[in-house]
């Protein structure tokens, strides 16, 4: 079996009794595979399939996948030719396991850079076709609990890329999304880029001038006017990133947060990044809006 990442435990959120947690049945169980950073020739099309592979063999039932984000190496800076190459691995992979379902959100180096600027999502056309995707941001529902899939990259005043915040026509989706959701139906944000935590601080020297210097490319720049706006609904009970290849689990006005660490670890090679190693997230959701969120290394 895998064990549990990063000096994290099983972490079982909102439950009142120990005991009664043995005899409670999850509604749904889904995996959160995130920041694979796909290319071809440094074994990530092997990597993935471990992944994947031990997840179907060790978990048990998973009803889907959540892929987080950073899917393929970099687009950013690529060509059509160097970008194709990148996908192209990924589809021999989605080929391998046909009948497995994914949800997909968007991450920065799945933006191709070089697109034409008269799409309607500027550099995103490329991965939402790939993804069969007709948005961005959406929503969805299973098994009683809503779930919203939030694009977290935009580009900045300047026109170069990128921050972390919500367009206004984003943001007043989201807004109107969370009206239309019953109050007393669970609700999960997933983003690539974590809405609020403490990893961001931590990745890299950040405090070398003294100061506290989080990049606004690390962590939602709206986190405050979000965790306002989630303090609304009570039913948002859980926000999942990935984006830091670091994990963590962070509270905040009942508020679940928590940041899976990568697929690829430290971008495929041997060593750990920040102590992190390779894996994925497993959670597990109840009908009474509560989850339980552990982080697996597979790669051991």
């Amino acid at each position: 079996m895998g064990t549990v990442g990063a000096g994290m435990l099983p972490i079982s959120c909102a439950v009142p009794n120990a005991k009664d947690e043995t005899k409670r049945k999850p509604v749904l169980r889904f995996a959160h595979v995130t920041d694979m950073h796909i290319e071809p020739g440094i074994g990530a099309e092997e990597g993935v399939k471990k992944c994947i592979d031990y997840i179907l063999e060790k978990e048990k039932s998973i009803d889907f996948f959540v892929n987080g984000g950073d899917l393929i190496m970099d687009a950013l800076d690529k060509t059509e030719a160097e970008t194709e190459a990148q996908w192209a691995v990924w589809r021999k992979i989605r080929a391998t396991y046909p009948d497995l379902k994914f949800y997909h959100c968007i991450g920065n180096h799945d933006v191709w850079g070089k697109t034409p600027h008269e799409e309607k999502y500027p550099g995103k056309a490329w991965v939402l076709k790939e993804h069969g995707m007709d948005s961005p941001y959406y929503t969805f529902e299973s098994h009683g609990w809503q779930f919203i899939v939030l694009d977290s990259t935009q580009p900045k005043d300047d026109g170069t890329w990128y921050t972390a915040n919500l367009d206004s026509k984003q943001r007043a989706w989201l807004e109107q999304t969370l009206k239309d959701i019953p109050s007393e139906k669970p609700v999960m944000i997933i983003s690539h880029i974590p809405i609020l935590g403490a990893t961001p601080f931590l990745d890299g020297d950040n405090a070398k001038t003294g100061n506290w210097v989080v990049p606004g490319a690390w962590m939602h720049t709206d986190a405050k006017s979000l965790v306002n706006l989630f303090y609304n609904h009570k039913n948002v009970k859980v926000c999942i990133s990935g984006h830091i290849h670091l994990v963590e689990t962070l509270v905040y006005h009942d508020v679940h947060y928590h940041c899976s660490g990568a697929v690829c670890g430290n971008w495929w090679n041997d060593e750990p990044y920040e102590l992190t190693n390779k894996g994925y997230a497993l959670f597990e959701l109840f009908e009474d809006g509560t989850h339980t969120f552990k982080y697996v290394e597979y790669d051991v």
